[in-house]
C-alpha cells in the first residue's frame, strides 16, 4: 500500500479512529476498516514499521463511505470511482430499500467481495439456490484444489450433488485465510467448537422436539436461531477480549 502525504501531526492509530467513529456505526470493527482498505476506499499512512495511521480526511472519507453503504446501497466499486474522481457519491442516489432478492445475496453486486459482517448477513438469509462445486469456484474465486480440501475436512457440505449458500460463504472465508497461510486442516479447532455449540443449542430445544402438541414443536425452530445467535454473539465478544489482550503489547509501542 503506498504511503499517502497526510501530515504526521493529525494521524491517529485504528483504536482511536473506531472510537470516534462506532457511536455512529456500533458494528464497526477492525476486520471492516481492513476490508475498505483491501477495495481502496481508503488509504492510510504506513509507518517505517508498519502500523496503518488514520488522517481526519481518511476518517470523514470512511464515514461518508459507511453512510452511503447503509443508506443508499451503492455498491463500493461506485463508492470508489467517485471519490477518486473528486465527485459527490451520493449526488444522484436517492436513499432506497433493497430489494427482496438483494437481502438474500447482500447489496454488493455478485462479483464485488463482501466484509466479513456482510457475508455472515448474507449467509443467514438463504436465498435457496444450489451451486455445483464449479459454481462456488466461480463465484468465490476459491481454487477447486482448496474446495476439494474443504469438502474432504468437513467444511463444504455436499447435498444431494449440490452446496448451498453457507457453503459460498465457507469458501469465500477459506480463501482469504489461505492469504494468511491458513489451511482448512488448520481450522480443526473451530469445526469442533460449531459442533459443541450445535450440541448445545439441540440439547435445549430437545424438550420442545418431545413434546406432541404442534405449538410446542412450532418454537423450537426460533428457539434453536436464538440461541445459536447468542452462542455467537458470546463467541464473537471473548474472541475480542482475548485478541485485545495479545495486541495489548503492541498497542503500548505506538
Amino acid at each position: 500500500m503506498p504511503e499517502s502525504g497526510h501530515s504526521h501531526t493529525s494521524l491517529v492509530g485504528i483504536g482511536v479512529l473506531l472510537r470516534q467513529l462506532q457511536p455512529e456505526f456500533p458494528g464497526l470493527s477492525a476486520s471492516k476498516i481492513r476490508f475498505l482498505e483491501d477495495q481502496g476506499l481508503v488509504r492510510p499512512h504506513r509507518t517505517p514499521s508498519g502500523y496503518r495511521k488514520y488522517s481526519e480526511e481518511d476518517i470523514e472519507r470512511l464515514a461518508t463511505v459507511l453512510r452511503l453503504q447503509q443508506e443508499r446501497y451503492l455498491p463500493l466499486k461506485v463508492i470508489r470511482d467517485r471519490l477518486d474522481r473528486g465527485e459527490d457519491p451520493g449526488a444522484d442516489a436517492e436513499p432506497q430499500e433493497p430489494r427482496q432478492s438483494e437481502r438474500a445475496t447482500s447489496s454488493a453486486p455478485a462479483n464485488e467481495p463482501q466484509d466479513p459482517q456482510q457475508a455472515m448477513a448474507s449467509a443467514v438469509r438463504m436465498s435457496g439456490r444450489r451451486y455445483t462445486l464449479r459454481e462456488v469456484a466461480a463465484r468465490t474465486g476459491a481454487e477447486t484444489t482448496l474446495l476439494r480440501e474443504l469438502v474432504n475436512n468437513g467444511w463444504l457440505v455436499e447435498r444431494s450433488g449440490y452446496f448451498d449458500d453457507y457453503s459460498l460463504t465457507v469458501a469465500a472465508t477459506a480463501k482469504r485465510l489461505s492469504a494468511y497461510g491458513i489451511e482448512p486442516r488448520h481450522l480443526r479447532a473451530l469445526r469442533g467448537a460449531s459442533e459443541r455449540m450445535i450440541g448445545l443449542v439441540e440439547g435445549t430445544i430437545a424438550p420442545l422436539i418431545s413434546r406432541r402438541d404442534p405449538v410446542s414443536r412450532e418454537k423450537a425452530p426460533q428457539r434453536a436461531r436464538e440461541i445459536a445467535s447468542l452462542c455467537l454473539t458470546m463467541t464473537t465478544a471473548l474472541v475480542n477480549s482475548q485478541l485485545k489482550d495479545t495486541l495489548r503489547p503492541f498497542e503500548q509501542e505506538r
